[in-house]
This record gives C-alpha cells, sequence and structure tokens, in this order.
C-alpha cells in the first residue's frame, strides 16, 4: 500500500476512535506478535486473575446508577460473551450487517464509523483483530454495564503490525428474550 493511502487509512481508524468517544485510542508502532491464528482469550476473566477496570465518573456513559445493580451470574455472563464475540467477529469480518445483528439500534455516527474503517481495511489487504478484555458485567434489571479495555491489531500479513489502545470502553448490553444485544458503546479517557 502506498504511503499515502497507508496515512488515510490510519485517519480512518482514528475517525473510528473519535466517533465512539475512545479520546485514549494510542496508535503505537513496533512489532507484535501476529496473532490473527492464535487462540482467542476469553472476553470475560473469572476468578483470582480478572480484569479489574476501575470506573471513573469521568467514565462518559453508558453508565449504571450505582445504586440497584448486581454482579451479573455466570449464565447471564456466558450469554453476554456470545454477543460480545459476535460483535469482535462482525467487525473482523468487516460486515455492518453482522454488526446491525448484535446492535439493532446502531446510531447513524457509529454506522458511519464502521462503513469508513471497513472500507479503509478493504482497500487494503491489512490482517485485523480486535481484542476485548472485560470485566464481569454489573446488571439491573434487563440492562448490563460492561467496562472493557479494546486493542485492534492491524497491518500487513507478514511483517509489523500496529496497535490501537488499548482504549477503555463502556458497553451497555440490553436483555432480549433470551439473549443480549448492544444498547450502546461509549469510549473513555
Amino acid at each position: 500500500m502506498s504511503m499515502v493511502r497507508a496515512s488515510q487509512f490510519l485517519f480512518v481508524l482514528a475517525s473510528f476512535a473519535v466517533a465512539c468517544s475512545a479520546q485514549n485510542f494510542n496508535s503505537n508502532s513496533g512489532s507484535v506478535a501476529n496473532s490473527s491464528n492464535a487462540p482467542r482469550p476469553a472476553i470475560f476473566q473469572r476468578g483470582p486473575g480478572a480484569v479489574q477496570i476501575v470506573a471513573s465518573s469521568a467514565m462518559p456513559g453508558p453508565q449504571l446508577d450505582g445504586s440497584g445493580y448486581r454482579v451479573a451470574s455466570d449464565n447471564e455472563v456466558d450469554g453476554m460473551e456470545q454477543t460480545l464475540e459476535k460483535y469482535v467477529a462482525a467487525f473482523e469480518n468487516l460486515s455492518l450487517p453482522q454488526v446491525r445483528q448484535v446492535w439493532p439500534g446502531l446510531d447513524r455516527q457509529h454506522e458511519a464509523a464502521f462503513k469508513k474503517v471497513f472500507d479503509g481495511f478493504r482497500q487494503t489487504s491489512w490482517t485485523r483483530r480486535l481484542g476485548l478484555e472485560c470485566a464481569v458485567p454489573k446488571v439491573n434489571g434487563d440492562t448490563a454495564n460492561v467496562e472493557c479495555r479494546e486493542i485492534l491489531t492491524y497491518g500487513p500479513a507478514k511483517g509489523k503490525v500496529q496497535q490501537m489502545g488499548p482504549a477503555r470502553v463502556a458497553i451497555l448490553l440490553k436483555g432480549q428474550a433470551s439473549n443480549w444485544v448492544v444498547a450502546d458503546m461509549k469510549g473513555a479517557n
């Protein structure tokens, strides 16, 4: 890919980060292992080594009110993990229809950002891998707040790849029938 096209693509990725309000995406050039064939770790780490993401008042919505919430049950976490795995697969497949399946209320701003990023990736032969590491969700009724770290690794199939992140992301999930869907997603500083 030409240098001009590469810089245009990086601009598109940055636009996506801004559209998702994730102001703390950092582009770090460097060599990292191309792990696209490596087994993917579970999104929700459970047990003593679980991801601890400290919530703060600086984290922009979507947030649950601190009262009346409970920690998600194992069954609920399993369902939420399936939803987030589908979201990750939709992103990596560059499939807006798949994104809409897990995020039926996708707004125009996020949709436009996805289109730009997906079009940018389609113009390259770059691989992409979206990683999510999330804390155990907090549930209130049929709504769950999930705080995650998100890392996007991308680059040529052979050679140096780059990372954007980790970025803190708050994901609001809604329970619908026997599954969960994304209701909103916001980045944080």
